[in-house]
């Protein structure tokens, strides 16, 4: 499944994060906050970099190896997770929390920049192995965000009662209803009925997802990694005792946040200590009182002495919040890149000095690409008004003005007479003030009416020209409804079922192939899929 597609970039696009929109056009005043230009050249000198740090190969293979003992993946998957036991193999990656279904399209989108990522870096150094790693954060517990999907508009929810922990450890016998519900929506075909078979054979949702992603990816090597284990916690317990003992990130970034908080939004504060206490059914915040430590909303507590100890003996027990997750990434895995939307992006930007005072190499930031799908009956639609999609970004209400304008069958501008209105007022004025100044304000406030006047029935001759255009008007809101489901991104919203249904293995590739994250464009892919990038 090929594409025709046409590129936009991703920071000119309207509303887009202005922070990542100035770090993709390189503004000078960011550079402190990253380490690499994001360029194929600069991968020479990221490998020799990450080359100095000691990663643990045996440990992340070992683990790697367990967590796939009931995944039935692919030979290159199992090849790619081998080859990491090498010094000359790195890894890309990207991150993301398990969400029903695999969730939005972009994740779909983010997972291929990563494989088109890591397939030029093997191109381009071939003295070296690159695997493409899908880090899976299944220690997050934000259920509203993770637990629907659209699927052709429609919502689909998991009914189930919020645990209030790790989403991964979920147990997976509740999601008949929304899996029932999925296949009244896109009906009966092989891949739903290998879902309902994980659901059956994987008994957590942390499980199902590693499942899904690798059925999904495997022919292009992708190698998934749960971050809930606890031989890769055991390689962290440095940092978890720095930070929960001596609360060392929030000052480390008091600076650049400063920096940031003076001319954009920060992403992501810190807190005083930034790890989670995992629990059944709880993933809870770690906060010092006045007799050592409590987990919050529990009844958990600890002294010094025994939060030490259960660091030593269970780091299985700690989580890393959205700021030292990052850390615990980079530490276990002998990482090169990290591939990432907007969102994320931005808090990695915020938190290089952690990275230098534990001696671990910043990878370089690469911001994915955005993907809009036009379909046949929308691409029609902007042929024939002469629109292109990424105007659709903006204020729709403008664009509906501004096209009415360009394409009225009458003049409906009253700019002329305006400007003789306030020609033959200030004419007046000049009369007026010769005898008699105080008349002035009255003179002043009569041209006003005036000028109100001819705007109300300005506005009045556009709203009479829509009417005239209200087909073609009613032609952009129904655009605009498929480029921008609910008022949002296509990708933030709906999901890749329909089109891997309906494109399989061949739609996956073509997005691989698409998914060159040095283009840092939105692609807009036409039905037809003629061409590639």
């Amino acid at each position: 499944m090929d594409s025709s597609f046409s590129t936009f970039p991703l920071a000119d696009i309207k509303g887009f994060n202005p922070l990542v929109s100035d770090y993709l056009k390189e503004k000078s005043e960011l550079n402190k906050l990253y380490k690499y230009e994001v360029s194929l050249n600069s991968f020479e000198t990221i490998i020799k970099d990450k080359s100095k740090n000691l990663t643990n190969r045996k440990v992340l293979v070992d683990t790697l190896l367990g967590q796939y003992a009931n995944i039935p993946t692919s030979t290159l998957v199992t090849q790619n997770i081998h080859s990491l036991l090498n010094e000359n193999t790195f890894t890309i990656t990207a991150a993301h929390q398990p969400c029903l279904f695999m969730g939005p399209l972009f994740n779909i989108y983010k997972i291929a920049g990563t494989i088109n990522l890591a397939n030029q870096l093997k191109a381009a150094y071939p003295a070296y192995n690159f695997v493409p790693v899908f880090w899976m954060g299944s220690e997050d517990h934000d259920w509203e965000e993770l637990n629907h999907t659209f699927v052709h508009g429609h919502k689909i929810t998991w009914q189930q009662e919020n645990l209030g922990g790790a989403i991964g450890r979920i147990p997976t016998d509740t999601l008949q209803a929304s899996f029932e519900e999925l296949e009244k929506i896109i009906g009966k075909n092989n891949w739903l009925e290998k879902i309902q078979q994980a659901v059956v054979k994987y008994k957590t949702f942390g499980k199902l997802t590693h499942f899904l992603v690798d059925e999904i990816f495997q022919e292009q090597g992708l190698v998934v990694i749960d971050q809930d284990d606890a031989s890769l916690k055991a390689l962290f317990q440095s940092v978890m005792a720095d930070e929960i003992l001596k609360e060392k990130a929030i000052d480390l970034l008091k600076e650049n946040l400063e920096f940031l908080s003076e001319e954009y939004k920060v992403q992501a504060n810190p807190r005083a200590i930034n790890f989670f206490y995992l629990s059944e059914n709880s993933r809870a915040r770690i906060v010092r009182n006045e007799h050592g430590f409590e987990v919050r909303n529990t009844s958990i507590k600890f002294s010094e002495e025994e939060m030490m100890l259960e660091i030593q003996n269970h780091p299985e027990n700690f989580s890393p919040n959205v700021i030292l997750r990052p850390l615990f990434q980079e530490t276990i895995l002998p990482n090169l890149a990290f591939v990432g939307g907007a969102g994320e992006l931005s808090y990695w930007l915020q938190l290089k000095p952690i990275f230098e005072y534990y001696q671990i190499n910043f990878p370089a930031l690469v911001m994915r690409n955005s993907m809009t799908q036009i379909n046949a009956a929308t691409e029609r639609k902007l042929s024939k008004l002469k629109l292109t999609p990424e105007l659709f970004f903006g204020d729709i209400d403008k664009l509906i003005a501004d096209f009415t304008k360009a394409n009225v069958t009458s003049e409906i501008s009253l700019q002329t007479e305006k400007e003789k209105l306030n020609s033959i007022m200030d004419t007046v004025a000049e009369k007026v003030t010769a005898i008699d100044a105080s008349l002035l304000n009255n003179v002043a406030a009569e041209k006003q009416k005036m000028q109100n006047t001819l705007e109300n029935l300005e506005a009045k001759l556009l709203k009479a020209e829509k009417r005239k255009q209200e087909e073609s008007i009613n032609q952009i809101k129904a655009i605009q409804a498929h480029i921008l489901p609910n008022g949002n991104w296509q990708e933030r919203v709906e999901s890749f079922l329909p089109n891997y249904i309906e494109g399989g293995k061949e739609y996956i590739q073509s997005m691989v192939d698409l998914a060159n994250p040095f283009l840092k464009a939105m692609l807009f892919l036409s039905p037809d899929h003629t061409s590639k990038p």
